[in-house]
């Protein structure tokens, strides 16, 4: 028997795409691409600890004994044959054990990397599912899956990754063409085929339903509410995926504008695992159909059973079991939207049906990630936010081109955990400009967009022009129309409308802590003390602990002069809220001040100055008017204006801001803030 030796190895295959073809028209410009080829590959493979076992000419076969420096020696190849003559290289890696036979390099797993090599095009750095275990951690390298294909000679799929560092090409699955099995390349083409059919089906089952089956159908008002998809059986953990597919229907309901109302993910949410009647649930939420589902895993399958239900009726308007792979996913949810749409009776312009149809990203890895972070983003509380940061990005170091991540990157940014707007606000436009590049009609970075040119900009006209976007391509989108509301109450054009707008956000979603404290704020706001009362009352009785209703509430009472009940609430309130610094004696200062007792105001202004000296320059102005110090409280609201302090927005409509509303100096701000 011959002697072998074995060892492990991560294995590297280079090839010059069309080499071929390229000396049969130009010899000598071949042989030039070859030689900086040779060059640019022996010394880079060497400076990575591998080494050429085999060079074709055109084409050789390298190991390292690392994967990490297989992958740097690879991008380092690509990018030097990127400079003049440039060199159309592919590569192909695979991690395994060879073995050397009479100086021959032999095993499997040579074979595999030489078949993932074939699938590529100039420019590609292609790998194997076992390379990509080992590097997915890793955030140098940018990777996408390029789902499963089965090769010549190999007994299972392989799913095959692409590199998307910058510089690189990123194939399309459908172009690709090398060592496959035939089945295989049919089945790319009969992929085509297969989705052309169905959308021939998909129409003309649409014109069958509208013809004969119109009359028996749906009959209510266009109102829906999608429950959380419970997941019976599976762990918490798993729980961000049930909720996934709830929040992915939601949104691609609420782009459809024939349906009147959608209900948001905060306020379904509650229902979580209730005892609650449809009927009940319907009559809670304001809506004439309910959607209700559940998942279950059984061997490798994930299984849905969807339903909707007429409330009004107990008719069952729809219903349909799915049993998918994993990695169809996505398909699914859009499914299910599709025929809820069908069975509401819900018309579609030709943009709604492109927009029901996107998926943002077609790695399903990437979008549980993103799933991931949306799950930690939605428990509204700032423990989380860094672990919704982290997944969001672990969503696009897999899928770099993933724009509802970079969405979710910019909301973070625009409200939370920060210093202040000046440093927020650059770090949540860059990620919203981003998101929006990549597709120009997403509203949720639209809205974002649309908040930073009104709060921190000042543009109100241009903010107005976005959000009336944003609400055109997803009319049900809430958090659009309360910043849309916001900007036409707090730059005086119309307080109805404004706050018309906001109610329809709490229509939108009626349980949503924020939305039900802003209609009682803007109440507020607008002078209308009677309906503020009553909005903050409701709003507390749905949750009690909520600070900023009852920080609104304390300043209602100091206005009617309700001393009692405002010391009581101040009292009730934590001593520092989230990580922005004093929050009880801020207002125990301002009370004191309103109240007259100007002895105790002085004195706990002197421990906030002390003590807190980074609080908020319009907290300090506020103080300061209790005071009657009119001058430093103009020059606080200069600093609060320097620094873009957030509750500036609504400066031109505060109450509190009364005594220096005729000042020169305050007329001189609102002209610097296009608030005139």
């Amino acid at each position: 028997m011959k002697e072998q030796n074995r060892q492990l190895a991560a294995i590297l295959f280079t090839d010059i795409v069309g080499y071929t073809t390229m000396m049969q028209r130009d010899e000598v410009q071949a042989v030039a691409l070859v030689k900086h080829y040779v060059a640019v590959l022996k010394k880079t493979v060497t400076d990575h600890a591998g080494k050429v076992l085999n060079d074709y000419g055109d084409g050789s076969l390298c190991i390292f004994p690392s994967t990490t420096e297989a992958l740097k020696a690879a991008i380092e190849i690509q990018k030097q044959l990127q400079t003049e003559p440039v060199v159309p290289l592919r590569i192909g890696l695979h991690s395994g054990e060879i073995f050397f036979e009479d100086e021959k390099v032999m095993g499997d797993s040579i074979n595999i990397a030489s078949r993932i090599q074939s699938l590529g095009q100039a420019n590609t750095i292609l790998f194997s599912k076992e390379i990509f275990d080992k590097i997915k951690n890793q955030p140098e390298f940018k990777t996408f899956s390029l789902g499963m294909f089965q090769f010549k000679n190999v007994d299972e799929p392989m799913e095959v990754f692409a590199l998307a560092n910058e510089g690189l090409t990123v194939p399309k699955k459908e172009e690709l063409t090398g060592k496959l099995k035939e089945i295989e390349k049919k089945f790319l083409l009969r992929k085509w085929i297969t989705a052309i059919v169905a959308i021939l089906i998909l129409i003309g089952s649409f014109f069958i339903y509208q013809t004969f089956f119109h009359r028996s159908g749906f009959t209510g008002e266009k109102t829906i509410a999608v429950l959380p998809f419970e997941n019976p059986g599976e762990p918490d953990s798993e729980e961000y995926i049930s909720d996934g597919i709830t929040q992915n229907i939601i949104d691609n309901l609420s782009k459809i504008s024939s349906l009147k109302k959608v209900i948001g993910w905060f306020s379904v949410r509650s229902f979580k695992k209730t005892t609650k009647s449809p009927k009940q649930i319907a009559d809670e939420l304001g809506v004439a159909a309910i959607l209700s589902g559940n998942m279950q895993k059984h061997e490798g399958k994930v299984h849905i059973i969807a339903e909707l239900i007429e409330v009004s009726t107990n008719k069952r308007l729809w219903g349909k079991d799915f049993e998918y792979d994993s990695k169809d996913i996505l398909f699914i949810q859009t499914k299910v939207a599709e025929e809820i749409v069908t069975a509401l009776k819900a018309k579609l312009t030709s943009e709604e049906e492109r927009e029901l149809s996107k998926h943002y990203t077609e790695n399903v890895e990437a979008y549980k990630l993103y799933r991931k972070g949306l799950y930690f983003w939605n428990k509204n509380n700032g423990v989380y936010f860094d672990s919704a940061v982290l997944y969001y990005k672990k969503a696009l170091d897999i899928d770099p081109e993933y724009a509802l991540a970079y969405a979710g990157l910019a909301n973070r940014y625009i409200f939370f955990n920060l210093p202040s707007q000046l440093e927020g606000i650059p770090i949540a436009r860059m990620y919203a400009t981003k998101a929006l590049s990549l597709d120009s009609n997403l509203s949720e970075a639209i809205t974002t967009l649309g908040f930073i040119q009104s709060n921190f900009d000042y543009d109100w006209a241009k903010s107005k022009i976005t959000l009336e976007k944003a609400l055109r391509f997803s009319p049900n989108n809430s958090e659009a129309h309360i910043f849309y509301g916001n900007l036409l109450q707090y730059t005086g054009e119309s307080t109805e409308r404004g706050i018309q707008e906001v109610k329809r956000a709490l229509e939108l979603d009626p349980l949503n802590t924020r939305f039900n404290w802003i209609l009682g704020r803007n109440y507020y706001l607008a002078r209308q003390n009677d309906l503020a009362y009553e909005q903050l009352k409701k709003t507390l009785d749905l949750y009690p602990d909520h600070p900023f209703t009852k920080e609104t509430l304390i300043f209602l009472y100091l206005e009617e002069k309700k001393f009692t009940e405002a010391f009581d609430l101040i009292r009730q309130l934590p001593e520092i809220l989230y990580t922005s610094g004093p929050y009880q004696i801020y207002l125990l200062c301002y009370a004191y001040g309103v109240s007259g007792d100007t002895s105790h105001a002085k004195s706990k202004l002197e421990e906030i100055l002390k003590k807190y000296p980074h609080l908020n320059p319009l907290q300090l102005a506020y103080i300061y008017i209790a005071l009657k110090n009119y001058n430093e409280a103009l020059n606080m609201l200069e600093s609060a204006y320097n620094t873009r302090a957030i509750q500036l927005y609504w400066v031109k409509v505060d109450p509190m801001l009364d005594p220096i509303r005729k000042d020169p100096r305050f007329k001189a701000l609102l002209k610097k803030m296009n608030l005139e």
